[in-house]
């Protein structure tokens, strides 16, 4: 075992409960949390990251257990419901149908329209980065890795993508 594993291996084992309560704030259950831990030495383990060469090595700890979490978080998000019983689906259908006016119904296929027509007016890669994360619900990683750009880049992209549907649907409800 090299010297930087062991530093790591201490540090883990020195700030594993600091690190478990901080995930927990994203994770509650207990077997998400001990995973996203399991996850944060594997990654350390892996790096060719001496602890020495790093300012505030709990600090880089932290930051790399919180972000796990967040991606872990988002991936439970990406489906929060999911449905497998078609005989769910047709109950959930005939309950909006009940519940929703014609013109409720209306207005709402209007608005989809619009942000159709404003995805439509993307440009192309801002287009296809907001189809990728919003329709085929690919993280920021994964759709940047698809597209062979940067994660900041296809951030960038969505933040276009959902301004300039914001501004499309301001201006045809006001």
């Amino acid at each position: 075992m090299a010297v930087c594993d062991r530093s790591w291996d201490n540090l883990y084992q020195q700030y594993h409960d600091r690190l478990l309560r901080q995930v927990q704030k994203y994770l509650p259950a207990r077997d998400e949390s001990h995973d996203v831990l399991q996850d944060l030495y594997v990654q350390l383990r892996h790096r060719n990251i001496d602890p020495d060469e790093i300012a505030n090595p709990p600090a880089f700890l932290m930051r790399m257990a919180t972000n796990l979490a967040i991606d872990a978080l988002r991936r439970n998000n990406r489906n929060p419901v999911e449905f497998t019983d078609p005989a769910e689906i047709s109950e959930m259908d005939g309950m909006a149908s009940q519940s929703a006016s014609p013109e409720q119904i209306s207005a709402d296929r209007q608005r989809l329209d619009i942000i159709r027509r404003a995805i439509d007016d993307l440009p192309p890669r801002c287009r296809e980065v907001f189809l990728l994360c919003k329709r085929d619900h690919l993280s920021t990683v994964e759709a940047a890795e698809h597209l062979g750009i940067s994660r900041n880049m296809v951030e960038k992209h969505l933040r276009q993508a959902l301004g300039h549907c914001k501004q499309v649907l301001a201006r045809h409800e006001n």
